[in-house]
């Protein structure tokens, strides 16, 4: 759990940091009020330990503001004062508690953890998910009572997926929980950590897959009833990197594409530094020409890199260095500027003959079936497509023609899907593995309407499209309507719940009306100086069905940017 500390008393602050991650809390620390206030807007705290007297915003002031922006965190005032009016005032003003300095830490702690089981009832409850067991007052982790000896972010990480079991946490998600902000490390560090965990837990023979990754969005507690060790030929971890390595080689296409129209401009850049040695050798170089080449460096290592080029952008990165600085350009350093320009020419002609080789002997990617939609791996369905295509998953033959008939009514495609072996044939469409029993999948649909009461299996169809394929939306039917059940399907990715009593002329209108909704793109403006660097996430983003506008000149952004109205600025 996370906890800010907002105190302008350092060591205040340090003990009080420093008992709580013994702990094993998160914590941040804020020195005035504006500070604490920014950092509770930015992350998501469990609790705030908050001082009266701050500089720049005053406790009380921040706690009205907090409660008055609808944050129900828990709030703990300290203070020195200790009288009936201030404790009133704190109290009204939003606090939940409050403790006057000097305070007995270990009532500190106590009140902390009193205020934290009346938010968040579960959390002094001992988890327990399959055989593993952890006690939230003992920070103890077992697996069938074998101990397991965790690291604090080793059991933080599972602390939050214990407390979340049927939520998938990213990494960056995970880094905002677990770890404070002046230790905010890479992604990679959090890999590590869910690796040594699966390693700890396989040591006490835990499930091989208990901390589960979902591909493409971070990972989850594996569901209790699939909760059992994998055989040996039921893993899928030697089948997620090939998915991986065909995303890679297509992607790896469309930027080589993308490479060929943007060359000449790269080549061009080379030139301008190229004059600048020039210049620099004859003792003629100029200050806008030292900065024009400063700039056209910089420009290349910020591109090079995007087009697989890493060592082509450090060189281009030492380079922009040595252009950089004032004094003028020795002869010593012009001739390693040369040298460096050199190596980097030579680089890039390596690049373009790769390029060129691969080419010659694969004209076609491999990997794609010629019955197949090329770009579903990419844009999973056709989510923009100038139709509804629908996919029936369901055994009510009455039910089904009357929705076929309607569908037709309203120029809707429509297909009939078999269920019999529906789980693996969207395994087999998802890994491009397509053969003739899916063709129900290859119809691109998108939208399903999946019935609940075809199979066990459907609520594992709902949370394989919903986990693998996000874009296309899912309406399910059922008999019953009831809130838990339909609570639970929410969860699992559902876009509608309808019950059968519907008239099917409804449920079209229905299915219709979310494909309506699903075929406005999102919008991405994305500024920067590169074309080349605009042109690559433009066409990545229009292969996911996002409308991308680009700008390279900051002059017309507020122009743009209020013309466009993008959900998302780059």
């Amino acid at each position: 759990m996370k906890i800010l500390v907002v105190e302008d008393d350092k060591i205040i602050a340090k003990t009080l940091a420093d008992a709580l991650t013994e702990q094993l809390f998160v914590v941040d620390i804020a020195t005035d009020g504006q500070a604490g206030w920014e950092q509770a807007q930015a992350f998501n705290y469990d609790l705030i330990l908050l001082d009266v007297m701050l500089p720049k915003l005053d406790g009380i002031t921040l706690c009205q503001k907090l409660r008055y922006f609808n944050k129900k965190i828990p709030i703990l005032l300290l203070t020195a004062r200790d009288n009936s009016q201030d404790k009133i005032k704190g109290l009204d003003a939003g606090a939940d508690d409050y403790v006057v300095k000097p305070f007995n830490l270990e009532e500190l702690l106590a009140r902390i953890r009193a205020l934290l089981r009346r938010g968040n009832e579960s959390a002094s409850v001992i988890k327990k998910w399959g055989g593993l067991c952890l006690n939230p007052q003992s920070c103890e982790v077992s697996y069938n009572d074998k101990q397991l000896n965790l690291t604090p972010k080793e059991y933080e990480i599972l602390n939050l997926l214990m407390h979340n079991t049927q939520r998938v946490f990213s990494c960056s998600v995970i880094l905002d929980r677990v770890w404070d902000l002046e230790d905010t490390p890479t992604e990679d560090t959090v890999r590590a950590h869910i690796k040594g965990l699966r390693h700890k837990l396989k040591s006490v023979n835990a499930p091989t897959d208990l901390i589960e990754t979902v591909y493409g969005l971070g990972y989850r507690l594996k569901q209790q009833k699939n909760n059992l060790p994998l055989k040996k030929s039921q893993k899928k971890d030697k089948t997620e990197p090939n998915i991986s390595n065909k995303y890679q080689q297509k992607l790896q296409q469309s930027i080589n594409k993308i490479w060929d129209r943007v060359k000449g401009s790269i080549s061009e850049r080379i030139d301008v530094v190229e004059q600048a040695v020039i210049a620099g050798k004859n003792g003629k170089l100029e200050t806008n020409l030292q900065h024009q080449a400063q700039q056209e460096a910089h420009k290349l290592a910020g591109s090079l890199g995007t087009f697989g080029l890493a060592y082509g952008s450090d060189l281009a990165r030492e380079i922009e260095t040595l252009l950089t600085a004032e004094l003028p350009i020795n002869s010593a350093k012009n001739f390693h500027i040369s040298k460096l320009l050199s190596t980097l020419r030579n680089e890039i002609d390596r690049h373009n003959s790769n390029i060129d080789n691969k080419q010659s002997l694969n004209q076609q990617p491999k990997y794609i079936d010629a019955k197949s939609s090329t770009e579903t791996y990419l844009s999973y369905t056709d989510s923009f497509s100038q139709e509804c295509k629908l996919l029936l998953i369901l055994e009510d033959n009455l039910l089904a023609k009357q929705l076929l008939q309607e569908a037709t009514t309203k120029k809707v495609q429509c297909i009939l899907a078999k269920n019999s072996t529906l789980l693996t044939d969207i395994d087999a469409y998802i890994n491009h593995d397509c053969h003739s029993h899916c063709q129900d999948l290859l119809f691109s649909a998108n939208v399903v309407l999946l019935d609940l009461e075809i199979t066990s299996n459907a609520e594992k169809i709902l949370a394989k499209l919903s986990s693998q394929m996000p874009f296309l939306p899912v309406v399910v039917l059922n008999t019953q309507g009831d809130l838990s059940d339909r609570i639970k399907i929410a969860k699992l990715g559902a876009s509608a719940y309808l019950t059968k009593q519907l008239p099917a002329a409804q449920v079209i209108d229905i299915v219709l009306d979310i494909w309506r909704k699903n075929q406005i793109p999102g919008t991405v403006m994305i500024v920067d100086y590169d074309w080349s660097t605009l042109e690559i996430i433009k066409h990545i983003l229009t292969q996911w069905g996002i409308k991308a506008v680009t700008l390279n000149d900051e002059r017309d952004f507020w122009k743009t940017l209020e013309d466009t109205v993008p959900d998302l600025l780059i």
